[in-house]
């Protein structure tokens, strides 16, 4: 029985040092031997978690609660496991009981908020849960971090950055408070800001891969909104030149115009971003989609010089539609999924 406890301390060790799969092998052979251990059960479900192996941690999660139907934990990670694996109603239910079992335990109410907020039915019971975790947590960065996330989806901007300013307070460098600051950022188009915060949550936590392509996002959306002025810009001067018979030359000066300013904005809000974002610019995803969008406004302005006059409307509206299709292909390149870079600039 000694033997079992000092394994039990040991695998708690290595989980601290996020030393999953060692503590997983050791947790698989204490459980073959101690199988009536529900708290062995629980560890391992832990080092699952870790691993990322959400239906292993959900079937040790079960093992526990058949042991120990009285005890919150295993509710509670069988709760987080049901979660990422998709399974909302059950994670919901899982954190129920957990509340039911231990109402004095902060740990139950951050796994119903967030099995809440999964389910997407109804935020006011995600920030009650959220109320009661401060209520008997108010100093616990989770607490705050979770409070954040159901601000986020209440649409309540100002105190979702409050409670992830709160959670890094008190635990500095957290990724997903680092992250959720991030998205908040994004919302109101304070775009280099974003960026700084998604590569500060990619560094702190560089086995996140979704730090990383929060990072892309925020390219993303640089990119997209000066293709997209532009776009429009192209149709504006369409419908000016149509209803007034522009000359050719202002004609082929306004395309030229769009093509310089919007490029122009570009250059100064991507020089605004850290440093560290640079080498996404150099990918072939983005230079195709810039390449695509501003080749086909250029081709437009070719167009516009060499058509003869009694023909110059209809080409124009040609190449107008090709100038919108573009931006869509564009949209749809930088939409796919790359390798990303950041894990090789950002010190990840």
């Amino acid at each position: 029985m000694t033997g079992v406890r000092d394994d039990l301390a040991h695998a708690r060790v290595l989980l601290d040092l996020k030393r999953y799969d060692e503590a997983a092998s050791l947790l698989a052979l204490v459980v073959a031997v101690e199988p009536e251990d529900s708290r062995a059960w629980c560890l391992l479900a832990q080092a699952h978690l870790g691993n990322a192996q959400y239906q292993e941690a959900a079937d040790a999660a079960k093992q526990a609660i058949t042991l120990a139907p009285s005890d919150d934990w295993p509710y509670r990670l069988a709760s987080l496991a049901h979660r990422h694996l998709g399974h909302s109603t059950s994670a919901w239910k899982a954190a129920t009981e957990a509340c039911r079992l231990a109402p004095d335990q902060w740990q139950s109410y951050v796994c119903l908020a967030q099995a809440e907020l999964v389910r997407q039915m109804d935020h006011k019971a995600a920030e009650r849960a959220a109320a009661n975790a401060r209520r008997l947590a108010p100093d616990e960065p989770e607490v705050h971090y979770v409070s954040g996330l159901v601000s986020f989806a209440c649409g309540r901007w100002k105190a979702a950055r409050a409670h992830q300013e709160r959670t890094l307070a008190l635990a500095p460098g957290h990724s997903g408070a680092l992250n959720e600051l991030g998205r908040i950022k994004l919302k109101h188009l304070s775009l280099a800001r974003a960026a700084q915060h998604f590569i500060q949550a990619a560094q702190s936590a560089p086995e996140v891969s979704a730090y990383s392509r929060n990072v892309e996002v925020v390219i993303r959306r640089v990119v997209n909104l000066t293709i997209y002025a532009a776009s429009v810009a192209s149709i504006v001067l369409l419908i000016v030149t149509m209803d007034h018979h522009v000359a050719r030359v202002m004609i082929v000066l306004g395309y030229a115009a769009i093509v310089a300013l919007s490029a122009g904005l570009a250059a100064v809000q991507l020089w605004r971003m850290p440093p560290q974002t640079r080498p996404l610019l150099r990918t072939r995803r983005f230079v195709l989609a810039l390449g695509l969008a501003y080749g086909s406004i250029l081709l437009a302005a070719i167009t516009a010089a060499v058509t003869p006059v009694d023909a110059l409307s209809g080409a124009l509206l040609a190449a107008t539609v090709l100038i919108v299709a573009t931006r869509f292909a564009a949209f749809a390149i930088l939409l796919h999924n790359g390798k990303s870079t950041l894990g090789r600039t950002s010190g990840a």
